[in-house]
Parts: C-alpha cells; sequence; structure tokens
C-alpha cells in the first residue's frame, strides 16, 4: 500500500515528491511494451490510431526514426540506449509512447492500482487519464520547456533517474528554474501542469507519466461531445451541414433556409429534456469509474470459457460498479459496461461471489429447484470473468 498522505497537502498546488512508492511494474515488461507499440512505427506503418509513438531529439520531433526506434535487436533499455547514443554520435534522445496500457493488461491492472490509492483520497475524475511510457537519456532541451495547464503531471520512473525543472513563468535563455525535483524508482514526482517545466533523465531512464485532468472548461466539452453523438443519432447519417443564402433571404424564405439549423437545435433539446444526454453522462461515468479513469481498457480475455469444476473468486482488485437504468441495471467493470434485467437470481450470484470465498463454478450456477446448471446464471459468470471481474483459481491478480 502506498501512503499518499504526504502528497494530498500539495496536491495540484506544488511541485512534490512522493516517498515509498510501491507498485507492480516493471521495466523489463514496459520496455518490452514499448517494443511492441514501436513496430508499426518503425516499419514505416501505422496500423492504429493509439499508441502514439513519438521520438524527441535536440528539442524537435523526428517524423520518420525508423530504426532508431527500439526492436527485438534490443535486449532491454539499458542496451537500446547504447545503441541509439552511438548512432546519434552521443546526442542525448527521449522516446515516448502515449495510450499503450491497453494492449499490456498487467501494466494496465497495475497502473490502475497505482491510481486506485490517490483517487480514493482525492476523487475519481470525470474524465479520462493520459497516460504514457518513454525511454531515453534526454536532457531539459531534449523536449525543451512546456505548459500543461490542464492537467496535474505524475512521473515514475521505473528505472535511471527523472528530473524537472520549474518556473511558475516562461523560462528565459539562462534563466535558473525556481525548482529542481528528482525521483528515482520508488519515488513519484508530481507538480501542477500550469507550471512550466523542463524535464531530464539521468542515465538511460525508462518510465511512467500520467496526466490527471483538472481543468474545468474539459468536463464541458466531454458534454458537449456526448451531446453531439446523440444528436448525430437522432437526426440520421444523411444530416448535412446547412449551406444558407448570403446575403440572407428576408421574409418567410430566409426563415425555411434555416430548417437545417433549427432542426439540430430542436434535437439538442429533446435529447436533453428526455434524459438522453444525462443518460449518456451516467453510463460514460459508470465506465470510467469501474477502470478507475485509466482509458483505453483492455479488450475482454480471448479465452474466457468456465468449466463447472472450475473454482473463482471475485478479483479485488476490480471494481464492479452498478447502476439503476430504468427497471433494470447498468453493470460496469474494467471499463466496459452491459445493461442487466432485474433478477434475484443475478443478485444471488453477486452475493455469494462478494462473499470473498473460492467457489466453485457448478455451485454457484446451480438451480435450487431442478438442481441442475442454470444457463443464465453460467452466462452471466462467463460475462464476469471475460471481463477480469473474476479470478480462476490458479491464475494471479494481474
Amino acid at each position: 500500500m502506498i501512503d499518499w498522505s504526504p502528497l494530498l497537502p500539495h496536491w495540484d498546488r506544488r511541485p512534490y515528491c512522493l516517498p515509498g512508492v510501491a507498485h507492480r511494474l516493471t521495466p523489463e515488461r514496459a520496455f518490452a511494451l514499448i517494443v511492441q507499440a514501436a513496430a508499426p512505427f518503425r516499419a514505416g506503418t501505422r496500423f492504429m490510431a493509439l499508441p502514439d509513438v513519438r521520438f524527441y531529439l535536440d528539442g524537435v520531433l523526428m517524423r520518420a526514426p525508423g530504426d532508431l526506434l527500439p526492436g527485438e535487436e534490443d535486449r532491454d533499455a539499458p542496451a537500446y540506449v547504447r545503441r541509439v547514443r552511438e548512432r546519434l554520435h552521443g546526442a542525448r534522445f527521449q522516446l515516448r509512447v502515449s495510450q499503450p496500457l491497453f494492449l499490456d493488461e498487467r501494466l494496465w491492472s497495475a497502473t490502475r492500482d497505482l491510481l486506485a490509492g490517490l483517487f480514493a483520497a482525492i476523487g475519481c475524475p470525470a474524465l479520462p487519464v493520459d497516460a504514457a511510457l518513454w525511454v531515453g537519456d534526454a536532457q531539459p532541451q531534449t523536449l525543451g520547456a512546456r505548459l500543461d495547464p490542464r492537467h496535474a503531471c505524475l512521473r515514475l520512473p521505473l528505472l535511471g533517474a527523472s528530473e524537472v525543472r520549474l518556473w511558475r513563468s516562461r523560462p528565459r535563455r539562462g534563466r535558473a528554474p525556481d525548482q529542481v525535483l528528482r525521483a528515482r524508482p520508488g519515488e513519484l514526482l508530481c507538480w501542477p501542469g500550469r507550471r512550466w517545466y523542463e524535464e531530464a533523465d539521468d542515465g538511460a531512464t525508462l518510465g511512467l507519466a500520467l496526466a490527471i485532468p483538472t481543468h474545468a472548461a474539459d468536463a464541458m466539452i466531454a458534454a458537449k461531445n456526448l451531446l453531439a453523438e446523440q444528436v448525430d443519432d437522432a437526426l440520421g447519417e444523411d444530416e448535412r451541414v446547412a449551406m444558407l443564402a448570403f446575403p440572407p433571404r428576408a421574409g418567410r424564405h430566409g426563415i425555411a433556409a434555416l430548417a437545417p439549423l433549427t432542426r439540430v437545435g430542436a434535437a439538442a433539446t429533446a435529447v436533453v429534456a428526455g434524459g438522453g444526454l444525462e443518460r449518456a453522462l451516467r453510463l460514460t461515468w459508470a465506465a470510467r469509474a469501474s477502470a478507475w479513469a485509466l482509458e483505453p481498457v483492455p479488450a475482454p480475455r480471448e479465452e474466457s470459457t468456465l468449466h463447472e469444476d472450475d473454482c473463482v473468486q471475485l478479483d479485488p482488485r476490480s471494481p464492479l460498479l452498478r447502476l439503476r437504468d430504468g427497471e433494470g441495471w447498468v453493470w460496469a467493470i474494467n471499463g466496459h459496461v452491459f445493461a442487466m434485467p432485474e433478477h434475484p437470481r443475478a443478485q444471488q450470484l453477486l452475493d455469494e461471489l462478494r462473499d470473498g470465498q473460492r467457489q466453485r463454478v457448478a455451485d454457484l450456477c446451480r438451480s435450487q429447484r431442478r438442481g441442475r446448471i442454470d444457463r443464465g446464471a453460467l452466462d452471466l459468470l462467463q460475462r464476469l470473468y471475460a471481463l477480469r471481474a473474476v479470478l480462476r483459481s490458479g491464475e494471479e491478480v494481474a
């Protein structure tokens, strides 16, 4: 367990280095994920919008780094840094991979657990957390001075050491920083993103960077985007941007010309008045809170078949949230949501799982009347297992 209490008085107010940060992330697994994410970029192709891979050198983003990105020939992060520095004749660099964690469920869950302790103390943000992995040996000029006023910034070095130089106003050339913080593995840096900052690495460094949303305007933008999706659904795919006459027509012809815009306004009003926006916000919040705001989330298990003799129990690290939705429920687990009708058997199954004891699938799903397996209960248990709310005997917590 991490003691977050020393950080709380400083949260989003002042920079701070928190000691005693125990976690389950390893530099070996993190570097393997960086190699996986970099593969399509190294080959000159991109198969997915995420994760995004960026290579920084001398304050500039290199557009086509090619084999300067890590590959199978790099056995670990220090070996990769040595190889690239030799290629660059000693120049210092940093590679950043944005939003890669959904590709590795173990790293994702370890990061989720790290955030869970912090958010239990300060509250879970209603907007998603930005997560990135970095590797390199950057000097302050490698990325340059930056500002991130919409987030609180966290840095967790897994290998090497991380340094941040901070200013209260935009730094001028030659001006010393107002504050310098350093962290090694087992420590965590945190600062309000509205401070100007430069980052540097001490030797070959690999770490996790987190940006926690703090700006109120972003919540408004998120609600607006959900409303736009609801309006699009209401109007259909054939709706087009209105091309209005110029100069505007007078009289009733001008009013008729505005009809495409008034339809959009009417649809938005109907979505809000009818509760569609509120429901979308509630479902989005349930999904986000069940993942402690760490998005994107991993896909369900590919192999999720349970057998009658398997023993299962709830995973204590995976929150299972339920919200009322009309006459039924919405269940949210690890960022995934699904509808569940009101049924006493579903409630009974959940109560038995929440006892915390390991139980046989056959015992959990047996019909009390007929003594046979209740297919509905088994299907629900299979779904919970696929979404990693349930552990099978012999499986360790990810």
